[in-house]
């Protein structure tokens, strides 16, 4: 399922609920969507284990996974994840982590979606990377979880990087 899908999806799923005062919940791998969530229409909890995860896990996620050597392969990953949802072709990551990004970012994506003028899933991504380019050294992973926990302030300003071209989430 690719966003547009997964947005399509989830707002279906709303209507469907609609006269309904109860929630529901279905498994994606091991991970646990409750509908609908709080925010806005199309909005969900999603937990695994029963705790919500976090952006900064998955920047940890990325941090421990990427190598001087897999960089590349990293930052692919990552933009086929944001091009193409779970319609990816790319096997940096195994399916749990796959699904656990998409499902984080397509929340992202209904509750802020980048056609209204907002950052949707492109703010969470750049984090993501984020997490790569620490690993390299080009900024602390401390740095990264400041600028992931953000939250009301100013939209941290994209890095640099002489020689590296950043994926298009990050330009």
């Amino acid at each position: 399922m690719n966003y547009d899908g997964g947005i399509e999806y989830m707002l279906n799923l709303y209507e469907e609920l609609q006269d309904k005062s109860t929630k529901t919940s279905f498994k994606v791998g091991d991970l646990m969507i409750t509908y609908p969530g709080y925010k806005k229409p199309g909005d969900y909890r999603l937990s695994k284990g029963g705790i919500a995860p976090t952006h900064v896990q998955i920047v940890n996620d990325v941090y421990s996974l990427t190598t001087p050597n897999n960089f590349n392969q990293i930052k692919e990953a990552l933009s086929g994840l944001y091009n193409n949802g779970l319609e990816c072709k790319f096997t940096t990551f195994d399916n749990p982590m796959k699904e656990l990004i998409y499902w984080i970012t397509l929340q992202e994506e209904i509750n802020y979606p980048q056609t209204a003028g907002f950052a949707g899933r492109k703010l969470c991504y750049q984090r993501y990377y984020e997490g790569s380019l620490a690993k390299l050294g080009h900024i602390t992973l401390k740095q990264v979880h400041l600028r992931t926990n953000n939250h009301k302030g100013p939209i941290p300003n994209l890095l640099t990087i002489p020689g590296i071209e950043h994926p298009i989430f990050y330009r």
